[in-house]
């Protein structure tokens, strides 16, 4: 949501419409009192909302996200992009609070706003052409992923779009790597290095990063070192994954995952007394200039924060690209929510939907774009 924040900012006509000086509460009361045009509601509802998420208030969000649609949903037609940035912000806050039925309605939503109401060259439309499947990747439904990366990239082949075709080329390579497919991997990448779009520099760091990733899996720690160091360091370029530990499941997610590959029945199935409020952690690590992670620490949380302790260990085991950096400069500072939630169901012996089932891992990078750390944080 802060990406949508900045990105509607940039959108206004004058400097005037950025929210800044103000109490975010009291800006979004006047906003909503005094019926502002759709940009400036738009950034004012999401920039509150993101304030309730950022604190815990996930409910909250969501609902201050859904009365800000409901006030501009009829200005699709003339404002589009605010419209669209109001549902996949309610889409982001949906899937960390667990109701997967609003998350991809609110996707289908966005991606609607956009493709009937601006040019199929537009920018934000292209770059929408991704939200489909990004969606049935969150939900872990990854043939359905497969089905529309590929989809995008039939489309944009067609259409003369060498630089979107190679895109969704690559996230079928990630996804095929993710499930263990290497040789189906290896194939799409081949496929994607041989078009003359890959040797444009302005892509090639983009191919660096996934070669890196495909080749991590095999690798031990000091070989990941030796790639990470052999992919070059680029001061431009915001330092990218390139390796990481696997989240460890809960132990009824671990059940119903094995018990679906064989399709047998869910061996714990929500119940009518169940409650299971969401789990969220703060993390805060620096990315060092070599790749390497440092000092991650928790920074604050929901009431109990022992269940993330094993997160420190997974996010200070991870490999990112390497950077060029001053001498004094200690790297990246970064900032992930971490959220373990079950999803909304009807459970057995109610008719009200509610948070239940196993609890999985939802994370999203909190950091500003353009955060460095030139400056020692104490």
């Amino acid at each position: 949501m802060i990406a949508l924040f900045f990105a509607l900012s940039m959108q206004a006509a004058t400097p005037d419409i950025v929210i800044s000086g103000r109490q975010l509460s009291e800006a979004y009361a006047a906003c909503v009192e005094q019926g502002c045009p759709p940009l400036r509601d738009a950034q004012a509802s999401i920039a509150f909302a993101e304030q309730q998420f950022r604190d815990g208030a996930y409910l909250k969000a969501r609902h201050t996200l859904m009365r800000a649609i409901s006030r501009n949903k009829r200005h699709a037609a003339t404002d589009p992009k605010p419209v669209s940035a109001l549902y996949e912000a309610y889409a982001t806050v949906s899937l960390h609070d667990g109701d997967l039925d609003a998350f991809k309605s609110a996707v289908g939503e966005q991606v609607r706003t956009l493709r009937d109401n601006l040019p199929a060259n537009d920018p934000a439309v292209v770059a929408a052409a991704f939200a489909t499947g990004d969606m049935w990747l969150a939900m872990r439904k990854g043939r359905s992923a497969e089905i529309s990366y590929k989809a995008v990239e039939r489309q944009a082949l067609a259409d003369g779009n060498a630089v979107v075709a190679l895109q969704a080329t690559l996230r079928r390579v990630r996804l095929a790597n993710a499930r263990g497919d290497t040789a189906g991997a290896a194939r799409l990448m081949a496929e994607a290095e041989a078009r003359p779009i890959a040797a444009d520099p302005k892509l090639r760091n983009l191919l660096q990063v996934v070669r890196l990733r495909l080749a991590a899996g095999q690798q031990d720690n000091a070989q990941i070192d030796q790639l990470v160091r052999a992919i070059g360091r680029d001061g431009s370029t915001r330092p990218e994954l390139v390796w990481a530990p696997p989240y460890r499941p809960t132990a009824l997610a671990a059940a119903q995952d094995e018990a679906r590959k064989f399709d047998l029945r869910n061996p714990l199935p929500a119940r009518s007394s169940d409650v299971d409020p969401i789990k969220w952690v703060d993390i805060g690590f620096w990315i060092r200039p070599d790749g390497k992670t440092d000092e991650p620490e928790i920074l604050r949380g929901s009431r109990s924060t022992g269940w993330a302790g094993y997160l420190l260990k997974q996010v200070s085991e991870r490999r990112y690209t390497g950077f060029s950096t001053s001498s004094t400069d200690r790297g990246v500072y970064r900032v992930e929510r971490f959220t373990l939630r079950g999803t909304y169901q009807v459970p057995v012996g109610s008719l009200i939907a509610r948070r239940g089932d196993a609890a999985r891992l939802e994370v999203l990078d909190l950091t500003q774009p353009d955060t460095s750390g030139s400056s020692n944080r104490s």
